[in-house]
């Protein structure tokens, strides 16, 4: 091993010009792979932070579209779209009317003054920030999709009402029913309770279509409120986030298939019933197909890479071998066999491309900041190309006749 070692590094010094030429054309070899394989790593990581970038959202509405609030959406579609794994920050609603204390139905004209909603996240409220939600200590958003009495109160209320957080205050809660045709609502009693205030509201830009909420009740509670009294569940609000868009397909197939959604169809007739769903992928599935064109391009781009890298080994090696035909019959001559002398040549090779490929990566490193992992790729798949085509000249170096290159004249 150590007469291969000082007999590679002797014949590298030897033909330093050879050498340091080999070098050159290895680092520009080296450096066009760093860019190719950077760029097919750029792409790769783009295609998987897409889902990140361009957040695909769907929003449930009536069939013709033209309602997104103020609808029936049921109760088992609701829970489907909940429950799905395809299916990330779900948002559901369900509007209500208060009044402070206890009261008949026949004196609901003179109490019922206050408007609300359920709902499972602060997001149920178009327009509102978290931020906008001062909480009792120890309380956060996720109280919201638990069934705790528990409200949360406009702050302007809170002072006209003289409570404070973490105070209980009895209410009594009317829901909406709507009719399947037409515009008409009902406003029905549903019950009267008492719930402790674990946070204050001051809502700076509401954009929703209905009056601003001024009484907050986690969903699951009103939910089963509605069991209680023997009434049907309806939500008049939904939409979600879709957790992964790369499974869009298992996701419209549960939904449409499953759920029973149906597409928005602009001429059907007004109803309330909230039975369509629109998912906004058009940006995601547009961006998602010119990367995968684009990753496919680069990756079919491959074996040609490979074949031209395996093409320069070899004629690298071959010309750089042709003036050294009388050495290596000497060599030869000297009773070297084909094994050691190809391993001494090959060896030598594989020296002066190890330094290139050294070389070039640190120049795409520092050039082109390329990553670690990216020259890494690339590195391993020089050398194996290039040395693959120097082998090969190598070969035909030894298919010559060694006493016709001794005898060869100039």
């Amino acid at each position: 091993m150590n007469f291969f070692i000082r007999q590679t590094a002797r014949n590298v010094v030897r033909h330093g010009k050879k050498s340091i030429l080999l070098i050159l054309i290895g680092v520009v070899t080296i450096l066009i792979l760093d860019a190719y394989a950077g760029n097919m790593d750029s792409t790769e990581k783009q295609l998987a932070d897409l889902p990140k970038a361009l957040e695909v959202t769907a929003r449930i509405s009536t069939l013709n579209g033209s309602q997104r609030e103020g609808m029936t959406i049921r109760e088992d579609r609701m829970m489907r779209v909940m429950e799905s794994e395809y299916v990330k920050d779900p948002v559901f609603t369900v509007r209500l009317k208060f009044g402070f204390g206890a009261f008949t139905v026949e004196e609901y004209k003179e109490n019922l003054n206050y408007y609300g909603m359920g709902m499972n996240a602060p997001e149920g409220v178009s327009g509102m920030k978290r931020e906008e939600i001062t909480w009792l200590e120890g309380v956060d958003e996720s109280i919201l999709e638990t069934a705790q009495k528990v409200c949360i109160l406009d702050e302007s209320l809170m002072v006209e009402k003289g409570v404070h957080l973490g105070d209980d205050i009895m209410l009594t809660i009317f829901y909406y029913r709507y009719a399947p045709e037409g515009s008409e609502i009902f406003i029905e009693p549903l019950l009267t309770d008492t719930y402790k205030i674990v946070g204050s509201m001051q809502i700076g830009d509401y954009q929703g279509n209905w009056v601003p909420p001024e009484v907050i009740l986690p969903l699951d509670y009103m939910r089963e409120a509605y069991h209680s009294q023997g009434i049907e569940f309806y939500a008049d609000s939904g939409s979600f986030v879709v957790k992964d868009p790369f499974q869009l397909n298992a996701l419209k197939a549960q939904m449409y298939d499953e759920a029973k959604f149906l597409s928005v169809i602009t001429r059907a007739k007004p109803r309330t019933d909230g039975n369509a769903l629109t998912i906004m992928d058009e940006s995601f599935i547009r961006s998602a197909e010119t990367l995968m064109k684009n990753l496919a391009l680069l990756k079919g781009m491959l074996p040609f890479l490979a074949a031209i890298v395996i093409f320069i080994g070899y004629l690298c090696s071959y010309l750089s071998l042709q003036s050294r035909q009388e050495e290596y019959a000497l060599m030869r001559s000297l009773g070297t066999g084909r094994g050691r002398s190809f391993f001494l040549l090959f060896g030598e090779m594989a020296f002066v491309e190890a330094a290139a490929c050294f070389l070039g990566s640190l120049a795409a490193a520092v050039f082109l900041h390329t990553a670690a992992s990216v020259l890494a790729l690339s590195g391993v798949m020089f050398l194996m190309a290039f040395l693959a085509g120097a082998a090969m000249a190598i070969g035909e170096l030894h298919k010559l006749s060694v006493m016709e290159m001794l005898t060869k004249k100039d």
